[in-house]
């Protein structure tokens, strides 16, 4: 194995195991972030349910299939919360108070480190419980199964490094801004739209959270991806999306160390 990509998988499992410590030391985390998390996905289930009283299809989409949307999101969001959120939230302090100068010192990558410093490993918990779902809904909603699991794998990587892009997309203005508490909840209003499936939307708004602001990539894609089936130019459409804010990202991210002011300076 590389020597680079060992010291960096030896950095990520530092960082786990400090994180697990953390986390065992309060334990009602779990239980907050469960029940929250729960409570989400009943109001969502509810809501769809009621809806689907009154009609057998939505924008095409059987109860079932957007049970099996929800539980797609749930464990796709849940993989992001794990890896990535909280360092987002504290993405601004590491620009606006001068902590980045420690990172710029390591021997690694200091976006990598400013990735990954901090976990919510209680979100195993809910990332499986998107999971049940999933296999709960999934023979209702057109989903396969057998080998086809390994196209779930593949699915929510997806939506996890778009949820990330689009994430980084928002917090990287902090070094042209002091306001990354409003930039972070611009992003989370945006956010709710993805909850939803796409196909419920008017035109514009379903062209925005596909192209402009790719939430689709994060649940109403991959769930009609694995009981449909997408297009080869779907595919292409896809990559090309993603490439794009990678490249927007990393940029705007040199644009921004060049503008950074040390704690020092």
């Amino acid at each position: 194995m590389n020597l680079t990509l060992k010291k960096y998988i030896r950095v990520f499992g530092i960082n786990a195991k400090n994180n697990y410590v953390r986390e065992a030391v309060y334990r009602s985390n779990f239980l907050t972030m469960l029940v929250v998390d729960l409570i989400w996905f009943l109001v969502e289930a509810c809501l769809f349910t009621v809806i689907y009283e009154h009609t057998p299809t939505l924008g095409g989409w059987t109860l079932h299939q957007v049970y099996f949307f929800l539980g797609i999101f749930f464990a796709s969001d849940a993989l992001f919360t794990i890896f990535f959120t909280r360092n987002f939230w504290t993405f601004s302090d590491l620009v606006n108070k001068g902590e980045l100068d420690i990172l710029l010192t390591k021997p690694v990558h200091p976006l990598f480190l400013a990735l990954t410093r901090w976990m919510s490993l209680t979100a195993v918990f809910n990332f499986l419980m998107g999971i049940v779902i999933m296999v709960r809904f999934g023979e209702q909603a057109g989903f396969t199964g057998g080998w086809k699991w390994l196209l779930v794998v593949m699915w929510l990587n997806v939506g996890l490094l778009a949820q990330m892009l689009v994430r980084f997309t928002f917090s990287i203005w902090i070094f042209w801004t002091e306001r990354g508490f409003a930039l972070s909840r611009l992003y989370y209003t945006f956010f709710t739209i993805g909850t939803k499936p796409d196909v419920i939307y008017p035109p514009v708004i379903r062209y925005v959270i596909l192209t402009v602001l790719p939430f689709a990539l994060v649940g109403s894609v991959p769930a009609r991806a694995l009981t449909v089936g997408l297009s080869i130019g779907e595919y292409v459409w896809i990559c090309t999306i993603l490439l794009a804010f990678w490249i927007f990202n990393t940029v705007m991210w040199r644009k921004g160390l060049l503008r950074y002011q040390s704690a020092s300076s």
